[in-house]
């Protein structure tokens, strides 16, 4: 099973964009059944694809629920998610003022997925933090994808993003599977930040970079993936090419069949 969280501590790069979006794909173009767990307390994920998080959620899990009482269809016949909202923040509160070891906080939550055997795939969209609930979510995944909107700060913190997960990497097997360049658009600074960027940064970067499209926002007023809100945009078809890379590049490193 591939279980992937979507991180970056700096907020507005795309990562639910690419986690709402990387999951659609997987599960409409490459047949796959896929969870989406929302680690993020703003809940926009859970928001996207219509979820309840009063029913329950991640916050629920993390004091002792069963997760799969707390997973919720979508409109998407192999989609669910396990969504979040404000609650999570508070459980993450509670477990700091308790002291807790953040990656024990959600030590069954792989382990029950696996043993459930209804997914393939599992699409983490993290907040913009490390928090108790983000970190757990990491060290239960196989691989973490990093978006970047390529600019100074956004570059400078993603040294010590990289550092932070190379210190996860200590208690899991997880692997960074690589940098998604998004808000691309073509321009000179742009251009010479992707350069920098896939010469410099400690770990790999996709090949595929997200073109900028006033598409992505109108997306999140729809709450559709891109494919179905504007089917020929730009970030479209990025997206799509981006799905098939990580899945390529996921069966070649594990010798498995995309």
């Amino acid at each position: 099973m591939q279980v992937v969280s979507i991180v970056n501590l700096k907020g507005g790069v795309g990562k639910t964009t690419t986690a709402v979006n990387l999951a659609y794909e997987l599960e409409v173009r490459h047949v796959r059944r896929v969870l989406v767990i929302d680690a993020d307390h703003q809940g926009n994920a859970s928001k996207f694809y219509g979820a309840d998080a009063a029913k329950g959620s991640l916050a629920d899990l993390m004091e002792g629920q069963d997760y799969i009482k707390l997973v919720q269809p979508t409109s998407y016949r192999n989609l669910d998610i396990l969504p979040s909202d404000m609650g999570l923040l508070s459980a993450d509160l509670s477990l700091v003022a308790a002291g807790a070891s953040c990656r024990n906080c959600l030590p069954d939550l792989r382990a029950a997925v696996q043993a459930d055997n209804r997914y393939d795939c599992m699409v983490i969209d993290c907040p913009p933090a490390f928090t108790a609930a983000s970190v757990s979510a990491i060290a239960a995944s196989s691989a973490v994808i990093i978006p970047i909107k390529l600019d100074f700060y956004a570059i400078d913190g993603m040294r010590e993003l990289v550092s932070q997960l190379r210190q996860i990497q200590t208690i899991t097997a997880v692997h960074i599977a690589g940098a998604l360049i998004t808000q691309w658009h073509n321009s000179d600074v742009v251009r010479q930040g992707e350069a920098w960027l896939r010469t410099h940064e400690p770990c790999p970067v996709f090949d595929t970079h997200i073109r900028r499209t006033d598409v992505v926002d109108k997306s999140t007023y729809w709450r559709r993936p891109l494919a179905e809100c504007s089917p020929r945009s730009a970030a479209t078809a990025d997206y799509a090419a981006f799905a098939r890379e990580f899945l390529q590049k996921e069966a070649a490193s594990d010798g498995t069949q995309i």
